[in-house]
Parts: structure tokens; sequence; C-alpha cells
């Protein structure tokens, strides 16, 4: 048996239900699956457990939880964790069994989201940060193998452990092999994901003012969760003040089956994100699903996105209003060319889904 746990995501999360946990049992292993969120989806089924926990129960109490209801399995072989907090369950695994294979899947790098979040200053953010790395060190002797999800820009994190690397691909079944854009609005632009200031939202609303001045039928569409209530206000009134109501749309985060076919019913995807930590680590998501939708992408001269691509995206300077509008403005001008889209479908299709990587994750459970 094959137990999972998370704490902080969604049980349908994309990467650990959609795409590990389906490999998983479509291998034929079966599933134990312990969440703690605000959801109340089910996923069990005839080889997946599924138990949640209400997410008022504090990470301490879900992991005792967990670990009572783990210690009366017999057939235990795996447990992978998809946070640093559940690192003292592995312990408590490896103290009583210690034949079990433990997996720690790290989403991000940790350090860069504690740079670019916290607000100490930077003596203080640069020792907590040590503080967090020597407790996490702590229980890397319990972890047989680390997954990571980004391919390291800057340092390799993990030297001491084997490590691989399962970047969040999407699936190849998302793929439309007709080339077309018969179904796409023209002009119509789009964002989704996270709506917070370090992934240039002000930038690409500002942007918008200088497009519509030069292509008066451009929208763009943000749809995501706004981060906090402050920058969502900070938006609107910006929008307001930049006269562009009728021009930009907000939608509410939508379940992941279901942002397909709004993607897919633009022409221009946008991922302006700002120079920060984080930014310079961790790879978009939503740079292959614009990919594998068939957008003209625009997109901020970063390291992770340029790891990744070279010529068939339109690059824009990061924190730069003006020339994230230039290259919207190009993208616009290109929709008819499909010879970007092509590029990046012939990437999709031949080097960046999950189902190439999927091996890589399903190996992980053979040991």
């Amino acid at each position: 048996m094959v137990i999972i746990v998370s704490c902080h995501h969604f049980p349908d999360d994309e990467r650990i239900y959609h795409k590990q946990i389906r490999s998983l049992i479509d291998a034929g292993l079966s599933v134990l699956y312990f969440t703690r969120s605000s959801s109340s989806v089910n996923l069990s089924d005839k080889s997946l457990t599924h138990e949640n926990f209400n997410i008022n129960t504090n990470v301490k109490t879900f992991i005792e939880r967990v670990w009572a209801s783990m210690r009366l399995i017999e057939d235990i072989q795996h447990v992978q964790i998809h946070e640093t907090d559940l690192l003292p369950l592995l312990k408590k695994i490896k103290d009583l069994f210690p034949s079990v294979h433990t997996i720690y899947d790290v989403h991000e790098n940790m350090e860069a989201l504690y740079r670019t979040f916290s607000k100490r200053i930077k003596p203080i953010k640069e020792i907590l940060i040590q503080i967090r790395n020597f407790n996490e060190n702590r229980y890397l002797k319990y972890v047989d193998q680390i997954i990571i999800a980004n391919p390291p820009m800057h340092d390799e994190p993990y030297r001491n452990k084997p490590t691989t690397i399962i970047e969040n691909f999407p699936k190849i079944g998302y793929l439309d092999p007709l080339i077309t854009n018969h179904k796409k609005i023209n002009n119509s632009i789009i964002y989704h994901g996270h709506l917070a200031p370090e992934r240039g939202i002000g930038d690409l609303v500002s942007a918008m003012k200088h497009v519509k001045s030069s292509i008066s039928s451009a929208s763009l569409t943000l749809v995501g969760t706004f981060r906090t209530r402050q920058f969502k206000n900070e938006i609107q009134s910006l929008i307001e003040e930049l006269g562009l109501n009728s021009s930009i749309q907000h939608l509410d985060q939508v379940p992941h089956s279901e942002i397909w076919h709004i993607i897919k019913s633009h022409s221009i995807g946008v991922i302006p994100f700002r120079k920060t930590a984080l930014t310079e680590e961790n790879t978009p998501t939503k740079l292959f699903e614009m990919m594998i939708c068939g957008l003209e992408i625009v997109i901020t001269k970063l390291p992770p996105a340029q790891y990744f691509l070279n010529e068939s995206v339109h690059w824009s300077e990061p924190n730069d209003v003006q020339s994230i509008a230039k290259s919207i403005i190009e993208a616009c001008n290109t929709q008819d060319d499909l010879t970007n889209i092509q590029k990046n479908k012939d990437l999709i299709q031949k080097k960046y889904n999950w189902e190439l990587k999927r091996d890589d994750y399903l190996s992980l459970f053979k040991v």
C-alpha cells in the first residue's frame, strides 16, 4: 500500500491527485490518501481510500491522527508527504517501520518562498531561513527519496539525498493536435493563477492601457483568487482609474478540470511575473498549460521559463509595463501565424508532458 499525505493542498490538487495518485492507481497500486482542507469532496474509489480532516485541525493534531490510523496498517510499503510541515510524520514512521520507503515531495523552493513573502528585515529573514533549514535537515535522515518540482536554477538544494526532478507538466491528453484558432477570440488575453503583486498583475493591468491605444478590441481575463482583499481592491481601483472596466474581467478560481476550455477560448496568454527570489526559481505551471492550449505567449524573461523555451514566445522585461505592453501588441499582431503555436505543441508532445515524467515517478515505488 502507498500512503499519500498533504496538509495544505486541496484533495483534488492537479499534481497530487490527478497526476501522481491516478498514476499509482493505474499501475495497480492501492492508495490511502490523507488531506487537511476546507473541501468536502471524497475521492475514494475501489483503489483509493481518502480521508479528509477539517482545515481547522492544526497540523500537529493532523499528524497525530494520521499516525494513529497508519500504525494499525501492516502492509505499508511507501509514504509520500507533500509539505515540510509533515516531516515529523516520517520520523514516527521510520521509528516504528524502518523498512517503509519515505518520499518527500518539495513543490517549491522554500528559501525563495520565504525571501519573497517575509516582511521582516533582511538580517532577521536570513536568520529565520537558517533556522527553517536546520529544522528541515533534522528530519531528512528519515527521508529516503526527495522529489523536486523545479530544476534548480542556482544551487542544488538537497545534495546529500537521492533526488528526482518531477516537473508539473500537463497531461498530453489535453493537447489538441489540430492547429487551429477558429474557436479563439482575436486579441483576447488571459492570465490564470494566483493574483498577487509578485505575479505582476498590476504591471499587466497598466500594460493593457497601452495595448488598448494600439488595439482597441483587446480584452483581458484574470482567472484566479486574489491573495489578499487589499490587493484586490488595489487592482480594482487601478482598472477604474485607467478606464478599463469594460476591457478587463475577473473570474474566480475554477476547478482545474474546467480551466481548459477557458484558456482555449483565448488567443494570448500572459505571464507577467516580477523578478523575485521565488519567480527566479520556480517554473510557472501555467506556461505549459498555455502551450498545450495553443496560445501565443507573452512572458517575462526569468531563468525558469528561459530554461524551457527560447524562440517560441514573446519575451518581455520583468517589472516593465512598457515592455509587457509591447510584447502583447506583438503577440496580437502574430495571431494568424501559427509558427509559435506549432513549436510549443511539438515541445509538449515530445518533451514537456506528464506521461514522460510518469515513469520517473512510478519508478520510485519499485524499490
